[in-house]
C-alpha cells in the first residue's frame, strides 16, 4: 500500500519537475544568464524556478531512494525467512507493478538473493529464568534417583479422577496443532464521481480484499492454537490434562513422537492433533513419560533424555575422586 501511493507521488512529482525545467528554460532563453543568479540580494526572475526544481528533484530523489532501500531490505528478509513471494498478495503485485514497477523490481531482486543466502533460522531460547532452572534441577535429582533404582516419586493429588497413583501433578501451558476453515467478507464500494476518485475506490477494494484473503488464509494453515493454562497429571499409563475441570486423557502407549525444545514438549499421535506441554516441569514430564513409556528397564535410553543424561553424566564425572598419584 506504501508502494501504491507513494509511487504515483513520485510520478507527479518528476512530472512537475519537468514543467519547471521547461519554465526555466523558457524564462533562460528569454532573460539571459544573469536571471537565475541572485545579485545584491535581488533574485532574478528564473531564480525561483531554478530553486524549485532543485528543491523538488531532490526530495524525489529521496523518496524513490528511501522506496528502493525499502524493497530491497523486504525483498532479503521475506526471502531468508523463505516466505511466499510478497505474502501471496498478488492483487497488491499488479498494483505496484503498474504504480512503481522500479520498487517490485528491487524487492523481486532482493527476494531472489535471499532465497539463495542461508535460511533464517531464529535462536534456541534456552530457560534462563529461576524457575527454568529449578524445573531443570529438579529434573536431573528424579533422574538419578530413578537410574539409582529407587521407585518414582508418589504425589498426593486428592480431587484427581483417574485411576492409579500420581508422578507427577504440576501447572503447564496447553496448546494443539491443527488446521481450520476460515470466512472472510468481501468489501463493495460503490463510488460516483472524477475518474481518479472511482478508481482509487476500486483499487481499494482490491488491495483490502487481497488483505482480508491473505489472513484468512493464514489463520486457517496448521498451526498453534487453543492455548490454556492446564492442570497436567502423569501417572504409570497417562498423561492427564485439566482444562476449566474438563481432564482429557492421553495415552502413553499411542504417542507416536515425543521431544522437548526448551520448556516446550511435543507430543505426537496417529490420530489426534499433536499436543503442547510448556513449563518449568517440562524436563520431569520427560523423565517420568520415559519411565512410564518404556518401563525401569529401558528408560534410559530415550533420545529426548540425552540432555539430562549428558547433565549427569558430567555431575558424576566432577564428583568421581581422584586416585592418589594421578595427573
Amino acid at each position: 500500500m506504501v508502494a501504491a501511493i507513494g509511487m504515483p507521488i513520485v510520478a507527479v512529482s518528476w512530472w512537475y519537475v519537468y514543467r519547471l525545467n521547461v519554465q526555466f528554460n523558457q524564462c533562460f532563453a528569454e532573460h539571459g544568464p544573469e536571471s537565475a543568479d541572485e545579485i545584491d540580494g535581488v533574485a532574478g526572475p528564473c531564480h525561483s524556478l531554478l530553486l524549485s526544481g532543485g528543491i523538488l528533484s531532490l526530495a524525489t530523489l529521496a523518496g524513490l531512494a528511501v522506496t528502493l532501500i525499502v524493497g530491497l531490505v523486504l525483498g532479503v528478509i521475506d526471502g531468508r525467512r523463505r516466505r511466499r513471494f510478497a505474502y501471496g498478495r498478488w492483487v497488491c503485485v499488479v498494483v505496484v507493478g503498474l504504480t512503481g514497477p522500479w520498487a517490485l523490481l528491487a524487492y523481486a531482486l532482493a527476494y531472489g538473493l535471499g532465497r539463495l543466502l542461508p535460511a533464517y533460522r531464529p535462536p534456541a531460547r534456552r530457560p534462563q529464568d529461576s524457575a527454568g532452572q529449578r524445573g531443570w534441577i529438579e529434573a536431573i535429582h528424579l533422574y538419578q534417583r530413578l537410574a539409582a533404582g529407587e521407585p518414582p516419586p508418589v504425589v498426593y493429588s486428592p480431587d484427581f479422577i483417574g485411576p492409579g497413583v500420581v508422578y507427577l501433578d504440576a501447572p503447564f501451558t496447553y496448546s494443539r496443532y491443527y488446521g481450520t476453515t476460515v470466512t472472510y467478507e468481501q468489501s463493495s464500494t460503490f463510488a460516483y464521481g472524477r475518474p481518479a476518485f472511482v478508481v482509487g475506490a476500486v483499487v481499494g477494494d482490491l488491495i483490502g480484499n487481497s488483505v482480508a484473503r491473505s489472513r484468512a488464509a493464514s489463520f486457517a494453515q496448521p498451526q498453534w492454537r487453543d492455548f490454556a493454562y492446564a492442570r497436567v497429571i502423569v501417572t504409570p499409563t497417562t498423561t492427564w490434562c485439566c482444562l476449566g475441570g474438563l481432564w482429557l486423557a492421553f495415552d502413553h502407549d499411542v504417542v507416536m513422537g515425543y521431544s522437548v525444545d526448551g520448556m516446550n514438549a511435543l507430543l505426537t499421535f496417529p490420530d489426534v492433533e499433536p499436543l503442547r506441554l510448556g513449563g518449568p516441569s517440562v524436563w520431569c514430564h520427560a523423565v517420568m513419560f520415559a519411565y512410564a513409556r518404556f518401563g525401569p528397564d529401558h528408560w534410559q535410553t530415550a533420545p529426548f533424555l540425552h540432555p539430562v543424561r549428558e547433565a549427569v553424566g558430567s555431575l558424576a564425572q566432577e564428583r568421581r575422586p581422584t586416585a592418589p598419584g594421578s595427573d
